[in-house]
């Protein structure tokens, strides 16, 4: 009995300590960075024990858990050495990690709506984090990326606050020009935008507001750059072949932030800016002005008679007392002032591992530096993750945008009234109703509100049924109504007030389904023959409708409606201008196999079907395939410790883009009149089916290679790319005989190639209390045009505008300017070229005594020699693109203090620098007695090279001799001026 006592106390003992043992605590604490000496905290560290996600940490480094008071936490981050703490009894933990240059390979990127890591990624992909970008306020983030991505060019056609510029990745893809003169634009190729898992096109309807009627706002402005956790641009097929429709272009997935905190976290981001006006065009003034016009008319008239007559005759320049033309008038300040703007951003974030969540709301308003110009943004987006097991992860999100661009008197590229308000001579008096030019006022009065509303629901819910086998469907609805109502007065439309009104509406569902599936062959106890099955189908469907009205007879300025003067049908234009409801379907399939990681092979296959598609098109196919050797996984690389990663990529596949309308592959039917009582179905002939009309297709080789070293202080990656886009979209005419008037054709071929090279470097030690990051882009691109409509070898687009005519042939640059040649200038009579076989100098026009050239006047090529200058005499010279496009970005951080500098650049380009041609045709009439309605302002161009005397070497003829200007034209906006044949301006 004394046994079984002790026996009992003994095991009630042993009982009570294995309880102790295993008694739960709560435990708080820090993360810090190691590296960092002024003990830095690690946001997100994710906490685990005995293989489950118990936590992570705060903004603050922080955490709060509760564990067995005996138990082992493991903490990770990405960059950081995983770190094991044993708890024993201790409520409070102060844990340092330090960075590790292995864990560079686990980094990871997104391809083909799948995560990878570095290692493993066979594509060319460059990510920006969101931190980079959050320094700067902007109304469309895209803007912000200039300069950090090579091979990435963002033209900014306007400064208008919203807009954003066009974006190209690796060259242009498209060479059709809409419109003419200044309002001529190229086609739009920008990248397929990946916002959130889901596919936004930035080509379709109309975002564009300068390109036609609708408002002009980004689907990507949409999200303020607070929100975005990072961007990835991915550049070649094996990164964007599995995203196939609307991928040819390239593609930018963008990712916003989600919760991380267990405590709830509130916060706040505001900024305030200014716009500065920049350095304006220089005018001369007043006095000046009228003495330079009266200096110019006696110097260079036919006769000293006849100048003083043409004076005396003109009473701007002869009635100096006249308080009508005895003005200075600074023109340009009415229109351009500075501006002081604001961005204010609000978010709440809180949650774990298992449930975490995000609120977000924001405010950006920029006033332009142009008179009635600006943008305004409200954001409200939400989204929440759901993850109670290892298994079961539920995503949903809302985000909703309200955007209203202010475009003043235009379309934000051009507003009327400015260019030649603005342009207004000094002489004239200063704005009002009774002032000749009154463009002012009604640039300044135009009332012109646009708004976008944007809504967008995604959900997402994965499962994994057993090890490594996962499965995943994503459902996205995106709605968006836009609205634009323009009140132009009667100042800018010749005494007839104006008003103009447009509504859009376009929906979009789409649902992507996939599945996954990851097993490895182990080899010495480790996962050797790595194995990853990847597969999904897509369906979207999308509709567009687009309405306008335009009131050119409005009663006045006052009365704006709805009364109206109608005088005629044509009067009230108005109706339904766009109209798209498509639907894609896709099937897409990858296989990835790597052996330890070291040897990486990558194949994808994906088909697409497009309603656009003719019906003898049928699916497209995309593949590509890619392969990857990661060096310093290598034996004889082990003993190489200043060596992080390196690797060789090469790649080859395909991506399209759809093509026209589904009219113009299957035809348009519309009611017709009675024919024996009976209704009619008539054939629209503008455009003649085409069945087999087919989606663009770009096709990529890219080699890359990648290497990091000294602990991550020093990286390079540099690709070397060919791809050739073919079945280039372009409406051609038919001919005459036939009932038709166009067909759509996909005959365009173009190709680019080129050189990338992207580094990054940090120079100072990890220990220092500085950290100095600096990186930087440079890219050079080549562009050559493969194949035109019907075999043709040349080809050229005529501009009606400025004369700007492009040229179109094989073996050259798309946009090669078909331009008039000069070589400099005339220094003597001397030197104007004799026809022999008549002895008369070489001449414009007819053979009358002002068409012949002499000192003082340019040298135009005359290619076909026969001594007459006339347009068989023009020349194929510039590219309008880029060959040489990069950045530099350097930041410096001390504690909680950072400067940051950055810069971008573009290199050997040609501009047609209107600007300059124009202020040379100012002196063309003085006395304006061609134009009477159009006194304009003279600018300073003592500056300027050009010829004053017999004997001068200049660069650019004289100006100033008003008698033959207007038949020589020696100032035109399509010629060249210099031996190199550069354009008037480089």
């Amino acid at each position: 009995m004394k046994h079984i006592y002790t026996l009992v106390i003994l095991l009630f003992f042993g009982t009570q300590q294995v309880a102790f043992a295993q008694q739960q605590i709560k435990v708080t604490g820090v993360v810090i960075d190691g590296a960092s000496s002024s003990q830095e905290a690690i946001s997100g560290v994710s906490i685990s024990t005995g293989g489950k996600a118990i936590g992570s940490t705060d903004r603050s480094g922080k955490f709060t858990i509760t564990v067995p008071n005996n138990a082992s936490i493991i903490f990770r981050s990405i960059g950081h050495k995983s770190v094991t703490v044993k708890v024993d009894n201790k409520t409070y933990l102060s844990v340092t990690m330090s960075p590790t240059s292995e864990m560079l390979g686990e980094v990871k990127v997104t391809s083909g709506y799948q995560q990878k890591t570095r290692a493993t990624n066979t594509g060319s992909i460059v990510t920006i984090s969101g931190k980079d970008i959050q320094g700067q306020p902007a109304g469309d983030v895209m803007s912000l990326l200039q300069g950090r991505v090579a091979g990435l060019n963002i033209q900014n056609n306007t400064g208008a606050p919203g807009f954003r510029g066009s974006v190209t990745i690796r060259g242009i893809s498209n060479i059709n020009v809409s419109g003419s003169g200044d309002a001529a634009f190229l086609t739009p190729t920008s990248p397929l935008y990946v916002i959130d898992g889901v596919p936004v096109d930035d080509n379709a309807n109309f975002s564009y507001g300068f390109q036609q009627a609708g408002p002009g706002v980004s689907p990507a402005s949409q999200i303020p750059p607070e929100d975005i956790e990072d961007i990835q641009v991915l550049k070649d097929a094996a990164a964007t072949s599995l995203y196939g429709s609307r991928g040819a272009y390239g593609v930018i997935l963008i990712t916003t932030k989600r919760g991380n905190s267990k405590v709830p976290v509130v916060r706040y981001n505001g900024a305030a800016f200014m716009s500065a006006v920049p350095q304006l065009k220089a005018v001369i003034g007043g006095k000046d002005e009228r003495l330079l016009r009266i200096a110019q008319i006696m110097r260079f008239d036919t006769s000293w008679n006849h100048a003083l007559d043409l004076v005396n005759q003109t009473p701007f320049l002869s009635d100096s007392l006249n308080p009508y033309y005895n003005n200075s008038t600074d023109w340009q300040s009415y229109f351009y002032k500075p501006t002081y703007n604001q961005t204010h951003n609000l978010n709440v974030s809180g949650g774990d591992v298992k449930f975490n969540y995000k609120v977000a709301m924001g405010i950006y308003d920029e006033k332009g530096i142009q008179e009635n110009t600006g943008y305004s943004r409200y954001n409200l987006n939400m989204n929440m993750i759901y993850n109670p097991t290892y298994k079961f992860k539920l995503l949903a999100q809302l985000n909703n945008s309200i955007q209203n661009q202010r475009m003043g008197s235009g379309n934000g590229l051009m507003n009327s009234g400015i260019a030649d308000g603005g342009n207004s001579s000094s002489l004239l008096p200063a704005p009002s109703l009774y002032s000749s030019v009154n463009s002012v006022l009604g640039a300044l009065n135009t009332d012109d509100d646009n708004k976008v509303l944007t809504t967008s629901a995604i959900v997402n819910v994965a499962y994994d049924f057993f090890k490594n086998f996962k499965v995943e469907t994503t459902l996205n609805y995106t709605g968006t109504s836009s609205t634009k109502d323009n009140f132009s007065p009667a100042a800018l439309n010749a005494n007839q007030a104006q008003y103009y009104t447009y509504n859009d509406r376009a929906t979009t569902l789409y649902n992507r389904n996939q599945m996954s599936y990851v097993f490895s062959l182990k080899e010495d106890g480790e996962d050797a023959h790595n194995f990853n099955f990847f597969a999904f189908n897509e369906i979207r469907s999308s509709f567009f409708k687009a309405d306008a009205m335009l009131n050119d007879r409005v009663v006045n300025d006052q009365l704006r409606g709805p009364i109206v003067k109608q005088t005629s049908y044509l009067s009230s234009k108005g109706g339904t201008i766009g109209y798209t409801d498509t639907r894609a379907v896709a099937f897409s399939g990858n296989f990835a196999y790597d052996y330890k990681q070291k040897y990486v092979i990558n194949f994808s296959y994906r088909a697409d079907g497009l309603s656009t598609n003719g019906p003898d098109a049928g699916y497209v196919k995309n593949p590509a395939i890619s392969a990857k050797w990661n060096f310093e996984k290598e034996n004889f690389m082990k003993d190489k410790e200043w060596l992080d990663y390196g690797s060789f990529r090469l790649s080859y596949g395909s991506n399209i883009t759809p093509n026209g309308s589904i009219y113009q592959s299957y035809g348009k039917y519309y009611g017709g009149d009675n024919y024996n009582n009976q209704k009619t179905v008539v054939t629209d002939l503008k455009f003649l089916p085409n069945r087999s009309l087919e989606p663009t297709r770009a096709t990529t080789l890219n080699a890359g290679f990648d290497i990091s070293v000294f602990n991550n202080r020093l990286t390079l990656n540099i690709d070397s790319y060919y791809k050739q886009n073919d079945n280039v979209f372009r409406e051609k005419a038919i001919s005459s005989s036939n009932s038709f008037e166009n067909i759509a054709s996909t005959e365009i071929s173009n190709v680019n190639y080129g050189w990338e090279f992207q580094a990054t470097a940090r120079p100072l030690s990890a220990t220092s209390p500085f950290k100095w990051t600096m990186s930087g882009s440079f890219a050079i691109n080549r562009e050559v045009l493969a194949a035109l409509p019907d075999g043709l070898r040349e080809m050229i687009y005529y501009d009606p505008g400025n004369q700007q005519d492009i040229y179109y042939r094989l073996g050259i640059n798309s946009l090669s300017n078909y331009l008039f040649n000069t070589k400099g200038v005339y220094s003597t009579n001397a030197q104007v070229p004799v026809d022999p076989a008549t002895g008369l100098p070489y001449r414009v026009g007819s053979n009358d005594i002002l068409n012949y050239f002499k000192a003082g006047d340019p040298i135009f090529t005359d290619l076909d020699g026969n001594y007459v200058l006339d347009n068989y005499d023009r020349v194929i010279a510039g590219n309008s693109q880029p060959q040489i496009t990069g950045g530099f970005t350097s930041l410096l951080q001390y504690k909680s203090w950072s400067f940051e500098v950055n810069t971008s650049f573009t290199l050997k380009r040609d501009i047609m620098n209107n600007t300059l041609a124009s202020q040379f045709g100012a002196f063309t009439d003085p006395a304006i007695q061609y134009d009477p309605w159009k006194l304009v302002a003279l600018p300073p161009i003592s500056q300027l090279d050009y010829w004053k005397a017999v004997g001068d070497q200049a660069t650019y003829g004289n100006p100033l001799d008003f008698v033959r200007a207007r038949r020589l034209n020696p100032f035109r906006g399509n010629q060249t001026y210099s031996k190199k044949m550069d354009l008037i301006s480089n």
